[in-house]
């Protein structure tokens, strides 16, 4: 069985030219998808005048340890350079996982 992650990505502009990036995210993060998640976060930090990166999990089934580690890579880099990098919708294990490590609270916020 093949380990997939499809990585969709939007960005708005507001008025005063603030940049949000919007990761959805479908399928699971393991060992295998890790580099396509960090690929789309880094490219997401890189975004000229981005303020804020919203990953969406509503649509991720499994997150490891190493989709884990990433993401709050992100979001330390996001903070270090003035960029908030959230998730938001996180379901079924997904969210337990999040819970469990006790990252939840922070990435979301």
């Amino acid at each position: 069985m093949r380990s997939e992650l499809v990585v969709d990505r939007s960005v708005q502009r507001d008025a005063l030219d603030q940049v949000q990036v919007h990761i959805g995210l479908r399928g699971l993060v393991d060992l295998g998808t890790q580099p396509v998640l960090e690929e789309a976060l880094d490219r997401a930090l890189a975004e000229p005048g981005v303020a804020e990166i919203v990953v969406d999990l509503a649509e991720l089934t499994m997150l490891d340890s190493t989709g884990i580690a990433t993401l709050l890579a992100a979001y330390r880099t996001g903070r270090a350079g003035g960029v908030a990098v959230r998730v938001v919708n996180p379901a079924g294990m997904v969210r337990r996982v999040l819970e469990i490590t006790g990252v939840l609270k922070t990435l979301e916020a």
